[in-house]
């Protein structure tokens, strides 16, 4: 799993929040996004899907488009059985 402390902006708001669930969780930025995939078990973030939301994750840091991110995170979060919407504000 990659570091949340490569460069880029992890104060960009995501598009379209995510709530999660359980703990009524509510996820706004990329590095809210971010810091949810590096508090999961280790196991799960090598899962393919979780693997693919990090990257997506990073590739939004850095490039300041952050449309995809929600998209992704959602997939894999509802392949491994966790509830996940995006909020349509």
């Amino acid at each position: 799993m990659v570091a949340l402390s490569e460069q880029g902006s992890w104060d960009l708001p995501l598009d379209r929040p995510i709530e999660i669930e359980h703990g009524d969780q509510r996820l706004s930025t990329l590095g809210e996004v971010g810091a949810y995939i590096l508090a999961l078990p280790e196991t799960v973030q090598r899962q393919e899907l979780w693997h693919a939301a990090a990257e997506t994750v990073l590739e939004a840091a850095k490039s300041g488009h952050t449309a995809r991110v929600a998209r992704v995170f959602r997939m894999a979060a509802i392949m491994s059985g966790q509830n996940a919407r995006t909020v349509w504000e």
